[in-house]
């Protein structure tokens, strides 16, 4: 029965994350979230950052901006206090695709109508192994694209 328990929760936890994909597929084939708007609503966005011990302070361009969520899952030994986010412990395991993976799966539901999943480093070009510069950012592209 445990094993059954343990096939069934990682099949719900694949299934969920492919129904997350196919959203953010659709998201992305559509264009701009900042021009999406229902019955001229605009859209909410949640900023999911992984974090574990990085300076949090680029955040607060994002936090209490009308329509943005920002939630940090922190890993560290403490946690790190960010005026108007939602700061949550995660069990230091599995890297930043288990703390995506983990806020999919319990949040399913009521995800936000677009979320950018981020590692909590502060966004900017290139990517350089082992360093805390690591930016993740392409060419002509800035986090504020993707929020």
């Amino acid at each position: 029965p445990a094993q059954a328990d343990k096939a069934i929760i990682l099949a719900s936890a694949a299934m969920n994350v492919s129904r997350g994909m196919s959203r953010l597929a659709l998201a992305l084939s559509l264009g701009s979230v900042r021009t999406w708007a229902v019955d001229g609503k605009a859209l909410r966005t949640e900023l999911v950052l992984a974090h574990y011990a990085e300076d949090l302070s680029w955040v607060s361009r994002y936090v209490g901006k009308e329509n943005i969520d920002v939630t940090v899952y922190s890993k560290g030994d403490d946690l790190p206090e960010v005026a108007g986010a939602s700061v949550l412990p995660l069990a230091n395991f599995g890297r930043e695709s288990q703390t995506y993976l983990h806020h999919i799966v319990h949040n399913y539901d009521h995800l936000a109508d677009w979320t950018v999943f981020s590692q909590a480093t502060t966004p900017g070009w290139g990517y350089l192994i082992g360093g805390s510069n690591n930016g993740h950012l392409n060419d002509k592209v800035s986090f504020d694209d993707y929020v």
